[in-house]
């Protein structure tokens, strides 16, 4: 039953999709037509109204731009409709304003047979939504291709790194794991509790670990905390009951019932970053409550604490011969190296800005080395 309901609905959208094309269309055509069919039959004179039918051409598409500006650059159109976007935005005022020059329009042309009438009626009304279709489908083709490739040139090592040696490295197994699947996989993820991080951090002089260099090669180094909940649909074996008040008393869990409730039907759960602080303060109260399956006036609710440390190489070194393969990477560098900035952007194909973005994620990072010089790439769409 609400597999048909779906797919009754989903079809109700495409018709009303594809109205909003052909219908306007049609009606337009409609006019054209029963206006040179009462004129035919009528017999009426029809010489001499070139510059009428490009008057009112000019009126359907002058209608369409002021109700752009009424509607979306003036706001109107949130102010009285709360429309933040979309047909209501901009056709309402676009009407309006279509029934005034209309109506100059026919004053100026002197003309009131309902067959001419018909007929610039069908014109105007074409050119407004022809007009409105034009700028929908050339803003589709600058947002497809407004692709562009950045690039930064570096100075070299980052900045704030600690180089760690071998001994260092086996005495933090966790990182060292991190670090050899960083080596085979591009990157490392290892599941560690947040307090043996600290531990690490703090055998290793550091407050805050962000890089670290072994040997010659420089890592990037995360450590990701966050909070996973998901609401269940039915009553679970065993939970325990929290009230709203101690609720209020740890907001970031309250946040996390309320994307669970938010989405409820995406059959899995819904993960947010946190701080570690706050990881182990919402750890060490799900830990006096004695379970993760919570009550909620009447609803219940699945949460897990997640912390992984994550590894990448900070740099990943690019050869000539992988250079010359993508044409717009290496125009970009080129062009970085000859700036004062050291900055460069360039416009490229979408297929070619996918084909490099693939090909850097496969190299495990967008920091990359070519020869003895160091860039950060970015990429930009609109």
């Amino acid at each position: 039953m609400i597999g048909a309901f779906l797919m009754f609905f989903n079809i109700l959208l495409l018709i009303g999709s594809l109205g909003m094309f052909y219908v306007p269309f049609l009606v337009g055509v409609l006019a054209i037509c029963l206006g040179i069919w009462h004129e035919r039959k009528k017999k009426v004179e029809r010489k001499g109204r070139g510059w009428k039918y490009l008057m009112f051409s000019v009126i359907g598409i002058l209608s369409l731009f002021a109700g752009f500006y009424l509607g979306d650059e003036m706001h109107l159109g949130y102010v009285i409709f709360k429309a933040t976007g979309g047909p209501l935005t901009i056709f309402p005022f676009a009407l309006i304003i279509y029934a005034l020059l209309f109506s100059i329009g026919l004053y100026i042309s002197r003309e009131r047979s309902p067959g001419f009438v018909l007929k610039v009626f069908g014109i105007s009304f074409l050119f407004l939504f022809l007009t409105f279709y034009g700028i929908m489908a050339y803003g589709a083709h600058e947002h497809y291709y407004a692709k562009a490739i950045s690039v930064h040139k570096l100075s070299g090592a980052p900045s704030d790194c600690l180089n760690l040696t071998a001994e260092e490295l086996e005495r933090n197994p966790p990182l060292k794991e991190a670090i050899l699947q960083a080596e085979e996989n591009n990157i490392g993820v290892v599941s560690l509790y947040p307090k043996k991080w600290q531990r690490i951090e703090a055998s290793l002089s550091r407050g805050a670990l962000h890089a670290i260099k072994i040997g010659d090669e420089y890592y990037k180094i995360q450590f990701r905390c966050s909070l996973a909940s998901q609401k269940l649909h039915e009553v679970p074996r065993g939970y325990v009951t929290v009230t709203n008040e101690e609720l209020d008393d740890y907001p970031i869990l309250k946040r996390g019932k309320e994307l669970a409730d938010k989405f409820a039907d995406r059959g899995k759960p819904f993960e947010m970053s946190i701080s570690l602080d706050e990881w182990l303060r919402i750890e060490d109260f799900l830990d006096k409550k004695g379970l993760r399956t919570i009550e909620i006036s009447g609803e219940y609710y699945e949460f897990e604490l997640i912390s992984n440390l994550i590894v990448q190489k900070y740099y990943v070194n690019i050869t000539e011969e992988e250079l010359a393969e993508y044409p717009a990477l290496k125009e970009v560098i080129e062009l970085a190296n000859k700036s004062e900035n050291g900055r460069a952007g360039l416009k490229v194909h979408p297929d070619e800005w996918g084909r490099i973005g693939v090909f850097l994620d496969e190299k495990g990072s967008r920091n990359i080395k070519v020869g003895d010089e160091y860039y950060e790439v970015g990429f930009i769409c609109a």
